[in-house]
């Protein structure tokens, strides 16, 4: 990634519509409940959100459970509770690029947590099956009542079962322990949890348990080479407008939807109307619109189709150092005066 001064491109990166996230100034602040942690970017059947605001979306099937029915797009934030209903499944991307398939039948916690400036996503499980796929340098967990899988990159699922918790990996490797002792299991290897016991040694993978390298049954989503340019002469300033540029094979015509995780995070195409969803038509493999947040402070924006994966991208606005304020004079006339910080 390379900084351009002036009114050249100020950020640049090259990326597949793989579930990848760009990180224009730095991540959200986990420490902010308003950061969105991940999207809904796909979903079959019946999905229900219980929202982190409810003080018994953390404590677990307590009375007073307010769920509601979740949606593609729906932002996810720290502590927020998931489940799908029976034949019902859902794909959720995470601003880390971190990717997972949620099974039918499963209900999970999202959690972020930070130490010592690392970050790490945690699937707090209470039931079912979930299939993750983690970049290379990424730090997450899935923990049942078992058992905790640790990964750092790799493709596995975890599925958990009455008292019994059973970790398949497809790619890489991951350590599988809890408080009876810890093993390591490698591609192409499997191992189980009982409820008061040491995880089981690993054994090969059986053709049944490829054939979960997706949960998802329907169309796949193609991926697209895509290129993404944020332009701004003056850097990411709240209320100041960012010109995005998204270029496509150019064969690729196509509506695009994006959205914004915040009402003062707005969308416009020409820099004039401004709104906090919209559709965009691509053609010819070239997109252009525009971006602003009214107040200082991480702003996320996915934009996807029917075709392509989500594509979700965090952008940190700054506090403008300059503020100017416009006085009318008695006479008529009209004063402009600028502060500095």
């Amino acid at each position: 990634m390379k900084i351009i001064e002036g009114d050249q491109v100020l950020k640049s990166l090259r990326m597949a519509f793989a579930s990848l996230l760009l990180f224009v100034i730095s991540y959200p602040s986990p420490a902010s409940d308003a950061s969105p942690l991940a999207v809904i970017s796909k979903m079959e059947g019946s999905v229900s959100l219980m929202s982190a605001a409810s003080k018994s979306a953390v404590s677990g099937a307590a009375s007073g459970e307010k769920w509601r029915k979740a949606g593609t797009g729906d932002f996810l934030f720290q502590g927020d509770r998931i489940k799908t209903a029976k034949k019902s499944r859902a794909v959720i991307n995470f601003i880390s690029g971190i990717e997972i398939e949620v099974n039918e039948e499963t209900e999970f916690v999202i959690k972020l947590s930070e130490k010592q400036g690392d970050r790490r996503e945690e699937m707090d499980m209470i039931l079912g099956e979930i299939l993750s796929k983690v970049r290379k340098g990424a730090d997450y967990s899935v923990r049942t009542p078992q058992a905790v899988t640790a990964v750092r990159g790799t493709k596995f699922g975890v599925r958990a079962s009455g008292n019994i918790t059973e970790v398949y990996v497809f790619e890489g490797m991951v350590d599988v322990f809890n408080s009876y002792g810890k093993i390591l299991c490698k591609e192409g290897e499997k191992t189980s949890v009982g409820a008061g016991a040491s995880p089981s040694p690993p054994a090969q993978l059986e053709k049944e348990d490829m054939s979960k390298k997706s949960l998802w049954t329907g169309k796949q989503k193609q991926e697209l080479d895509v290129e993404m340019e944020l332009k701004s002469e003056k850097g990411f300033i709240a209320g100041l407008p960012v010109e995005v540029s998204l270029k496509a094979p150019a064969q690729y015509d196509g509506k695009i939807d994006v959205k914004t995780s915040s009402k003062d995070f707005e969308l416009s195409a020409a820099g004039k109307k401004w709104r906090g969803a919209a559709r965009f038509k691509m053609s010819g493999g070239a997109l252009t619109f525009y971006c602003r947040k009214k107040r200082p402070g991480p702003g996320v924006m996915t934009i996807d189709n029917d075709d392509i994966k989500t594509l979700i991208t965090a952008v940190n606005f700054d506090e403008a150092k300059e503020k100017k304020l416009k006085l009318k004079l008695d006479d008529g006339r009209e004063m402009d005066i600028q502060f500095k910080k």
